[in-house]
């Protein structure tokens, strides 16, 4: 019973089901600094998480808030060789360090502060990828979580960690998913189902349980849809570009084309995520 025990707190920390369903959980191991986050919900954002980054402009102030004054910035952001970011759990603790201001700071502040500091340690690649994976770390927060962990009913540890698998890669997709939350998936499937066959210790051949049916499928459409918005931001900022060494256009000129640009392709809430991550903020040059 001690093991089960164990084993049902491992499962709901690492399922999010501590505390708040709605809870991104600290890092399960301790760290220079490892505070649970405050639940990431509609009340703690300015507006509904869009499909894309919520960095806005530069932040209006550098300063650090309450909680983080004094502190070791825990896990870790990098680039490889290519310049591009490298995706593994300390990065996953790293977006977590910043998580835990949610209550001091809304998300779309937090996301700002963070760009600013990591813009310091990142080349531009690698800042670009960081976004995308802050906005689809931060929807994956804001989910609703259906299945929770009950300590006294094991059965409940198996659909929990199944949901949340399946959610995971749903938001953050496969490679992402696995790279952040793998590696404690496996350990605790092997241990859910070595427990459900009365077995002592997990089998460390066990292979995961199976996704649901229909997640691959969900995985496909997300990150089908994820590419889209990346293709067309894309072909924002080479117009962008473009306008910008269109020496034969005054600002005014620049910005109302800009303008008719954006508002031929992209509809009113887009169009602003846009211009926080290309350029151009509404009324410049």
């Amino acid at each position: 019973m001690r093991r089960a025990a164990a084993l049902a707190i491992a499962v709901a920390v690492v399922a999010g089901c501590v505390a708040s369903q709605r809870r991104a959980m600290a890092p399960a191991a301790p760290s220079a600094r490892t505070v649970p986050h405050a639940p990431v919900t509609d009340a703690t954002a300015s507006a509904p998480a869009p499909p894309v980054g919520a960095w806005g402009g530069p932040p209006s102030a550098t300063a650090l808030p309450a909680s983080l004054q004094g502190t070791e910035a825990d896990g870790a952001w990098r680039a490889d060789a290519q310049g591009r970011l490298v995706i593994d759990r300390a990065l996953r603790r790293r977006l977590d360090y910043w998580l835990s201001t949610v209550g001091e700071w809304t998300p779309e502040v937090i996301g700002q502060r963070m760009r600013a500091a990591a813009a310091r340690d990142l080349p531009p690649p690698a800042l670009t990828e960081l976004q995308s994976v802050w906005d689809r770390y931060l929807a994956l927060q804001r989910h609703g979580w259906q299945r929770a962990v009950i300590p006294a009913d094991p059965a409940s540890w198996r659909l929990a960690l199944e949901e949340r698998q399946s959610v995971r890669r749903l938001h953050l997709g496969r490679a992402t998913a696995e790279a952040f939350y793998g590696d404690e998936e496996q350990r605790l499937w092997r241990d859910i189902l070595a427990l459900e066959a009365g077995q002592p210790k997990g089998d460390e051949t066990v292979a995961a349980v199976p996704e649901h049916p229909q997640a691959a499928q969900r995985v496909a459409q997300v990150e089908a849809e994820w590419a889209r918005w990346d293709a067309r931001v894309a072909d924002a900022r080479a117009e962008w570009a473009r306008l910008q060494s269109a020496a034969a256009l005054s600002a005014p000129q620049r910005e109302a084309a800009w303008g008719d640009w954006l508002a031929a392709r992209f509809d009113a809430w887009e169009q602003l995520r846009v211009r926080a991550l290309v350029g151009g903020g509404s009324g410049s040059g």
